[in-house]
């Protein structure tokens, strides 16, 4: 795989949701590149090893306070930090809008965009310390389409294009603010607990002109470039990445 070249000796960046596989794949890439890396997850343990230039704090990117006492203490170790990257994301309910609970539709809304908002109120501070530093939030596909009992993850999913477009018009020109939209990414997102894909993956395959899933590595690398200063001229933008199966 081409490898998107990120000069991140002096980048500290910090990943929210950094247990999920896309986290994962990231920070690797991350440490590859050199960067100092904090990553946050609502699990105890982190799944990544801790290097040397990794820290894992278990926090609930639900809970404002909990970001903010995790801002606290990575501002006592460096004044600044130079990329933010919100991965937050589930669903749990597959369920119609006509069907669905209230409870049901805030557990996946919540957590798909409102840790998203928390996680720039409480580190936007630390990267205005810098004069180009970097927000790069997770959106989806699904945002951009009609997608039966799917619903509040759409909606959070599109929040979060519209709340990172509006946060990049206030924020510029000290902080660039960018989206990615996957489409389905072979990560244990998409499987059930009994091994199954929660949509017919053959079909969606056939559907889709480059014929793969995505890999967590390919996303991890668009995230990557927009860390970088490659998409210096980047800012409130929409990058989707799904093999040709939506070209927006």
């Amino acid at each position: 795989m081409i490898k998107v070249r990120y000069q991140a000796e002096n980048a500290f960046v910090v990943v929210v949701g950094a247990n999920s596989g896309m986290g994962q794949a990231l920070i690797k890439q991350l440490f590859e590149s050199k960067a100092t890396i904090f990553g946050i997850d609502i699990q105890k343990e982190s799944k990544t090893p801790i290097y040397k230039r990794y820290q894992y704090f278990n926090a609930n990117p639900l809970d404002k306070n909990e970001l903010l006492k995790v801002a606290e203490i990575i501002r006592k170790q460096t004044p600044q930090i130079t990329g933010l990257v919100n991965l937050s994301g589930t669903i749990s309910q597959f369920k119609s809008i006509e069907s669905i609970s209230i409870e049901e539709w805030d557990e996946t809304y919540d957590i798909s965009f409102i840790s998203c908002f928390n996680s720039c109120k409480a580190f936007i501070p630390l990267l205005k310390k810098v004069s180009d530093s970097v927000i790069v939030n997770m959106s989806s596909g699904l945002a951009f389409i009609g997608q039966k009992n799917y619903g509040p993850y759409g909606a959070s999913k599109a929040a979060v294009v519209s709340f990172s477009k509006t946060l990049a018009a206030e924020l510029a020109p000290k902080i660039r603010v960018n989206t990615v939209a996957p489409g389905a990414v072979d990560t244990n997102f998409i499987y059930k607990e009994d091994g199954s894909t929660r949509f017919d993956k053959e079909a969606y395959v056939r559907m889709v002109p480059l014929g793969a899933l995505a890999k967590p590595e390919e996303i991890a690398s668009v995230i990557l470039f927009l860390l970088s200063e490659g998409a210096s001229h980047m800012t409130g933008q929409c990058l989707h990445i799904n093999g040709g199966a939506g070209m927006h």
